[in-house]
């Protein structure tokens, strides 16, 4: 008798993993009128009990089921290390040795991360295996162009994540940044201070410093936008006012994002495809104009991951249009706003708010000009939704 092909000596076996069920395999539809509908009908036996009986298991165990994961998926074309550039659907991008390849997601890592909205995200530092068909690396469309396919097998525990909640729902936008670039325009769009405080949080959250950089200096006409930097800058933050006409603080803004992993992140409109095209003129990026903001229409689509000509690179981001607040509980959310941090100490009550307590010493030192009001009103606001949010 022939051996097995799996079982023939020097073939690596697979690896044995207990994985989810989909939830479409979790419960069988069944007709429970069809019996009555027999017995009416008159048909012999219709009502007789059943010859045999399915029992079906309801513990633990059986809303699991065990997968193989292929031993020798490598043995031909040995997984190699790349980092993901672009996502584009189900297809991403990812750059390795100089070399990209357009990935799909292997369904083994798919199931095993069901519960993110994507596996994959830009920045992540992945294992990817070549795809050949017929002795020759296989070719798969990804944008406008063909380039070499792969499969991705794993993704590598993320340093920093920089997430975005709106709905109800999350979005990883970039992993494994180092530094967050907060962009916002002097004016066209209006500039909404409150939206800073809300990116400040999730940059906390991720573990990544904050830059703030409010372009469009030029039309700071009544200097609103040069005391909202003023403000940031006297809390300990690096804030930058730029102007791509008149080439104000381009410099400054280079060496903040210089050899690091940064990431470009605001509204629409507020021109980061401009700072970056102004930065690096060869990355050519798309810009648009306020004509295509009030169509609501986004110049860029994609996030990307882009190599700086001075080293380091950037994560280029769509606009976003909505930006909420990151789950964070209402006694916590005092630790986000760094001038609280040494003052909260001091508060009559160990549980205090800072709302509407008396003897509190974030209130008294909004009183007392140490801290600004317009802060202290973003944290009220954000109070209000954090409880709001644990009421559900």
């Amino acid at each position: 008798m022939a051996p097995n092909s799996d079982d023939s000596p020097g073939k690596k076996r697979g690896r044995k993993v207990r994985v989810d069920f989909r939830k479409n395999r979790e419960k069988v539809r069944r007709d429970k009128s069809e019996h009555t509908r027999q017995f009416r009908a008159g048909e012999p036996g219709s009502a007789d009990a059943p010859a045999s009986e399915s029992v079906r298991a309801k513990g633990a165990l059986s809303r699991r089921r065990t997968i193989i994961e292929d031993g020798d998926k490598g043995d031909d074309h040995p997984p190699g290390d790349g980092r993901v550039t672009a996502v584009r659907g189900l297809v991403v991008e990812v750059e390795s040795q100089g070399r990209r390849w357009a990935c799909t997601v292997r369904r083994v890592l798919r199931t095993r991360m069901i519960e993110e909205r994507s596996p994959v995200a830009v920045g992540d530092a992945v294992q990817f295996s070549p795809v050949s068909a017929a002795g020759e690396t296989s070719r798969l469309s990804c944008g406008d162009e063909l380039l070499p396919e792969g499969v991705i097998e794993s993704v590598a525990p993320r340093r920093t994540t920089l997430v975005r909640y709106y709905e109800h729902r999350s979005q990883v936008i970039a992993a494994n940044v180092d530094t967050v670039v907060v962009t916002v325009a002097a004016d066209q769009p209006t500039l909404r201070p409150h939206l800073i405080d809300r990116y400040l949080i999730s940059i906390h959250q991720g573990d990544m410093r904050p830059v703030i950089c409010i372009n469009k200096a030029d039309l700071d006409t009544d200097a609103a936008a040069a005391a909202v930097a003023d403000d940031f800058s006297r809390l300990g933050y690096r804030a930058i006012l730029t102007s791509v006409p008149r080439q104000r603080g381009l410099d400054d803004l280079r060496d903040a994002v210089r050899d690091i992993t940064s990431v470009f992140v605001g509204p629409s409109g507020v021109g980061k495809s401009t700072l970056i095209n102004a930065l690096a003129p060869h990355l050519a990026r798309e810009i648009g104009d306020l004509t295509d903001l009030h169509r609501g229409k986004h110049t860029t689509t994609t996030a990307q991951l882009l190599r700086w000509p001075f080293g380091g690179h950037v994560v280029d981001t769509p606009g976003m249009r909505q930006f909420e607040l990151p789950p964070v509980a209402r006694e916590e959310l005092e630790a986000y706003f760094i001038e609280f941090v040494e003052r909260v100490a001091h508060c009559r009550f160990a549980d205090c708010s800072h709302v509407h307590e008396a003897d509190c010493a974030i209130r008294a030192a909004v009183d007392a000009g140490d801290i600004s009001p317009r802060r202290y009103g973003s944290y009220c606001k954000m109070y209000e939704e954090c409880a709001a949010r644990s009421a559900y």
